[in-house]
Formats: structure tokens, C-alpha cells, sequence
């Protein structure tokens, strides 16, 4: 053993009663120690006996956790600087990629020369990701050599520094995207045979704090709606509002995955108007505690005083909400428009038939720049009050 590598021993100072303390043993039987369950041709315990004369304790840090996804190129540099570690030092295990003419890593194994050695586990490259901690990428591509596992091995007197490093590398994350979730949607088409519902598939957006997205006023909003909608035999309407791009549809997109036990029943833009059809009614009828999402609703939810020839749509969407028809089939209805809330009929609006009655706008400044930050764009093109779809498009 080298003068240097019996100091660091002596500088450790091995407790001797320590359980995994093996000083009395010769190297060479230290190298011939039976470690059950190794997986990989030079085992990591046999490293750490070698170099320390023990046994190791173990933890592990795992990507996945909170869909955290632990970046090795952001912990490296990391280690470098805290640690003063060289790089060079370490023992590496790949796979030579002769697309790229280079060495893809799939594992590593470093010695912080202080009683305590990580490993690297199951390397990839990752392009699918969220970045809100803003950390480089290691490819153009925006690709993330991600670890699917770091194994921390040390002596005892070092768990409360393990402890700490393995909490600083769940800092130094990129983000799983949200699992895929979906939902059929019925849409109302027509042929010649009359009206039908044809199943589309939506894909829930990914929104974790509505807050955030809509503003602190929304949420008891939010709340109402869905302690309505979720309700069986019930009836009524939702009203939602506000300027172009504030997240009327995005939010919808959302409020469907939160409904349950009931048929969504979906009417695109081109065919509101069918609302006002004698045919329609007895269409709807078919399909009782159900609920009708009515996208770009305006011209069927104007004033009918101030028209000169009232639509009937608004009569059927009156009966729908709150009258007979209302109390025989329980359908409750969620219209959307952009048009301002005084140009609707008010007999919309009246206690008993309405729900919730929402404006969507522009987020604050500080929700602007937090959204942004949050979905990796960071806050430099933020500086006023800024829409869902300008947050979301700042790169177009």
C-alpha cells in the first residue's frame, strides 16, 4: 500500500468496532471476499475494500423520484468544485457508438478520497425533458445524460455528509414529463341520417397549480364548478370568458379529466348553431345526466332583445339549464366566448340556472415570470402581464 493511501487511512480513522471494519484482513483475501449479488465485472464493494479496508454502507439516489431525473453532467461539475475531484481519476464502463465515432457511458465509479465512493448507474441520454433549473444540456438536441441510479458507499462517521450530497443532487434535476393521460370526448356531427357522437381523445395538460396559471381567485372558482359538474341529476350552466389566449380551452382541456360518471358531450364552433334545431333537443334526450361543452359560443348566447331575430338557441339553452327540460334530463352545459359579458342574455346569468361565471385575462407580472421560469423559458422575455398562449409561444 502507497505512503499516500496509508495516510488518507490514517486521516479516516476506522472505528474499529465499526461492523464492517475489516483492517485485520490481507489484501488478498480482501480481493477473494464473497460479495453476493454483484452485478457488474469489477465490483464496487471490492473497490471500496480495497481502498478502505471495510465494508461499505449504501445510499441510493434514484432518478424517477418525483419525476426528478438525476443529471450526471451538472453533478460532475459539481463534485469537481466541492470536492476538488479530478475526473480523470475515475473508472468508467461504456459503449462504443459508432454513429457518433465516440463512447456512450453507462456507468462511472468516483473516489472522494474521504471514505466515500458513487457509482453511476444505467447512463442514457434524455431529450424528452422538462428543464426549470435551467442546467445545460450535453447535446445540441437539448439531449440530458441522465442516471437512473447514483449508489452512495461510505464509511459511518461520513452518513451525515452523505445525507446532505445526496439531497444537493436531487437539486441538480431535469423533469420527467407528466404521464400521458387521456380522456374520450364525444363530439356531435351530422350526417344524413341526422346527429351522432363521434369519440375524440384529449390529452390532459399539464397543470399543477391552477393558481398559477389562472390567478389565487380562480381556485375557489374551480372548486364550485367541479363540486357541480361531479354531481349526479344536476343541472345548469358555466360561463367562461375573457380575451383571446387566457387558457379558456387550455382549462377545459383540464376540468374533463376531472369529471366522473358522466358523458361529455363536445360542440365544435361550426356547430353551435345546431342548438337551435327542432332536431337537436330530442337528440340530446338520448343521453340524460350528461354534460354539453360549447366552445365559441357567442352567437348562440346573444341578447335576444337586442336582436332582430332572436335564436332559438338560447331559448333551448335556457330549458336545458333550468327548466323542465332541465329537471327531466339533468344536462348541465359549459360555454365559452370571447364576446363581453354585457352582449349575452341575461336570463343566462340568473341565480338558480348559473353555476359559475368567470373572465379569463392576462396573468400578473410575477405569475407571468414564475409560469415562465417553471416551463423553462426563463424570465427575460417577461416584462408585463403576458396570456397563457403568448407564456407558452415565447420561442415562435
Amino acid at each position: 500500500m502507497s505512503d499516500e493511501i496509508e495516510t488518507k487511512l490514517n486521516e479516516l480513522k476506522i472505528n474499529s468496532m465499526y461492523v464492517g471494519a475489516l483492517s485485520n484482513i490481507s489484501m488478498e483475501a480482501l480481493l477473494q471476499f464473497n460479495i453476493p449479488g454483484d452485478r457488474y465485472a469489477v465490483s464496487s464493494i471490492r473497490l471500496f475494500l480495497g481502498k478502505y479496508h471495510a465494508l461499505p454502507c449504501l445510499l441510493t439516489c434514484m432518478s424517477g423520484t418525483e419525476r426528478k431525473l438525476l443529471h450526471v453532467t451538472t453533478i460532475l461539475e459539481y463534485l469537481c468544485n466541492e470536492f476538488k475531484h479530478d475526473l480523470n481519476t475515475d473508472l468508467i464502463t461504456g459503449n462504443y457508438n459508432s454513429q457518433t465515432n465516440q463512447m456512450d457511458i453507462s456507468a462511472r465509479f468516483c473516489d472522494l478520497t474521504n471514505g466515500i465512493m458513487l457509482e453511476f448507474q444505467d447512463i442514457y441520454l434524455n431529450p424528452g425533458v422538462l428543464n426549470p433549473n435551467q442546467l445545460k444540456a450535453d447535446k445540441s438536441d437539448d439531449g440530458f445524460s441522465i442516471a437512473q441510479t447514483i449508489t452512495i458507499y461510505y464509511l459511518p462517521h461520513q452518513m451525515t455528509s452523505v445525507s446532505e450530497l445526496c439531497k444537493s443532487f436531487y437539486k441538480m434535476t431535469v423533469l420527467s414529463p407528466e404521464p400521458s393521460i387521456t380522456f374520450t370526448l364525444h363530439m356531435v356531427c351530422r350526417n344524413q341520417g341526422g346527429y351522432y357522437l363521434s369519440c375524440i381523445t384529449i390529452k390532459k395538460p399539464l397543470i399543477t397549480d391552477l393558481a398559477l396559471y389562472y390567478g389565487n381567485d380562480f381556485v375557489s372558482v374551480h372548486e364550485k364548478i367541479i363540486k357541480s359538474l361531479n354531481t349526479l341529476e344536476n343541472k345548469g350552466i358555466v360561463l367562461l370568458h375573457g380575451i383571446p389566449g387566457s387558457g379558456k380551452t387550455h382549462y377545459i382541456r383540464y376540468l374533463i379529466h376531472e369529471i366522473q360518471g358522466k358523458t361529455l358531450i363536445y360542440v365544435p364552433p361550426d356547430m353551435a348553431k345546431e342548438i337551435s334545431s327542432p332536431d337537436f333537443l330530442p337528440f340530446l334526450m338520448q343521453y340524460p345526466d350528461s354534460i354539453l361543452i360549447i366552445e365559441d359560443a357567442e352567437n348562440i348566447i346573444k341578447d335576444r332583445n337586442e336582436s332582430s331575430f332572436p335564436s332559438q338557441a338560447v331559448a333551448n339553452l335556457l330549458n336545458l339549464s333550468d327548466g323542465l327540460l332541465g329537471d327531466a334530463m339533468h344536462q348541465q352545459i359549459v360555454a365559452t366566448f370571447n364576446c363581453d359579458l354585457t352582449t349575452i342574455d341575461p336570463a343566462l346569468l340568473r341565480k338558480g340556472r348559473l353555476i359559475a361565471n368567470y373572465e379569463f385575462n392576462k396573468l400578473d407580472l410575477e405569475n407571468s415570470k414564475i409560469l415562465s421560469e417553471k416551463l423553462g423559458f426563463g424570465t427575460k422575455n417577461v416584462t408585463e402581464p403576458m396570456t397563457l398562449a403568448e407564456i407558452y409561444n415565447q420561442n415562435d
